[in-house]
């Protein structure tokens, strides 16, 4: 994700910290309840969403892709024409799981078929089993922890990528695409992405003939990584690359001090670093591989898309966060599209049979993913301050790793 903030997740919350500089112009729009007014022919969305603190850079951007597509199929007439879509935003969840509850609970109160509830993997399950008590179809925003769905129940939904397809999809490419043998984990047990994520990738990355050749564990707001450096350099080779889904300041850090001590190794980093504030560093980050759900490749719909969004809210454009959101709604459209319904129970039940649905970054499949989609992961590569598109690749289902 995008827009990383210096002050870190330290209380277990399973996202990425955000750069909280962005959220004044970010909020423009996003802020103040719209009631919902059951009736027939709508589909009612609730968004159980932060408009502040560390959540809000990536729900705000979620939100506001979201509503871009709800925008042109309801003015084009509504789904197939007769369903219109109609959007409640309940109270500011302030990235805290106590007024995500909150929000969600007056949300369901006023009826909405469809729920849309933070990034935050914490906030997401606490208000998602209230929700799966009531029967409401959820989604947990942009959040990418696995095993988000089994935690809640048969009512909840990822939107986005889960860490095991992204890692997984990383370190094919790594050993296939990028040619490298050997590979360093650098890990963090302070949260499950930074912890779990070098697993996944070093699952597909031996399958496919890579080697890790040693793991490093640092804790966030570390200042020295001197003893991770010491082990790298008393490898027999330094390895070719280094994998870590280790985000600002800690990567920053960490690689200022690898480069000094001469270490040269490629870093393949994850989407914790898709971020312009990353980017902007200049030589030390140059070269440094960045998963994503962005396709910025000229001429391609998304980056039409780009540009339309970036009309109103320029600052979320390098935010992958609404692209997620605009695909999140085009699935939805789709599954009360084919369900011919908008209740909860009709939507899921399509929802469930979506295949090869065509979206801008490719295709979606939720059939036989355990409500985890399976979406294209997009790699970059950091050049001159830019990501620059590589290319984009679906795992096969046999290869995904299994959720830690």
């Amino acid at each position: 994700m995008t827009d990383i903030t210096r002050n870190l997740l330290q209380h277990g919350v399973s996202r990425r910290g955000v750069m909280t500089t962005m959220l004044g112009a970010a909020l423009a729009g996003v802020g103040g309840f719209r009631p919902v007014f059951a009736a027939e022919g709508k589909v009612r969305v609730g968004l159980a969403l932060a408009h502040t603190g560390w959540a809000a850079a990536y729900d705000v951007p979620f939100a506001h892709g979201m509503q871009m597509a709800f925008d042109d199929v309801n003015a084009a007439g509504g789904i197939s024409g007769k369903f219109k879509i109609e959007v409640a935003e309940g109270i500011d969840t302030a990235s805290s799981s106590v007024e995500s509850i909150k929000s969600a609970d007056a949300l369901m109160e006023q009826g909405v078929d469809v729920l849309f509830l933070s990034c935050d993997a914490t906030s997401s399950t606490a208000a998602g089993r209230s929700g799966q008590q009531k029967g409401v179809l959820m989604f947990a925003g942009t959040s990418t922890q696995p095993d988000v769905p089994e935690k809640v129940g048969d009512w909840m939904y990822l939107a986005s990528f889960s860490d095991n397809v992204s890692a997984g999809s990383t370190g094919i490419f790594a050993a296939k695409d990028l040619g490298i043998k050997t590979a360093y984990l650098l890990k963090s047990s302070d949260n499950t992405y930074t912890e779990n994520v070098p697993e996944y990738f070093a699952v597909t990355f031996e399958k496919y003939g890579g080697k890790v050749v040693g793991k490093g564990n640092f804790t966030f707001n570390q200042s020295d990584f001197g003893n991770i450096i010491a082990e790298i350099k008393s490898l027999p080779q330094e390895p070719d690359a280094i994998m870590t889904a280790a985000f600002e300041p800690d990567l920053p850090a960490f690689l200022r001090q690898a480069r000094s001590a001469g270490i040269k190794s490629k870093i393949v980093g994850a989407d914790g670093i898709d971020s312009p504030s990353f980017f902007a560093m200049g030589d030390l980050v140059e070269g440094t591989i960045v998963v994503s759900n962005r396709l910025p490749k000229p001429g391609s719909k998304y980056d039409e898309l780009a540009a339309r969004l970036g009309a109103d809210h320029p600052d979320e454009v390098g935010n992958s966060g609404w692209i997620v959101g605009y695909d999140a709604a085009l699935v939805l459209i789709e599954a009360v599209r084919a369900a011919g319904a908008t209740d909860s129970k009709s939507i899921r039940s399509a929802l469930d049979k979506i295949k090869d649905f065509e979206a801008p970054n490719g295709k979606i499949t939720y059939a036989g993913f355990n409500r985890r989609p399976l979406v294209p992961i997009s790699f970059l590569e950091i050049k001159d301050g830019k990501g620059v598109h590589l290319k984009p690749a679906t795992i096969d289902p046999a290869d995904i790793p299994a959720p830690l």
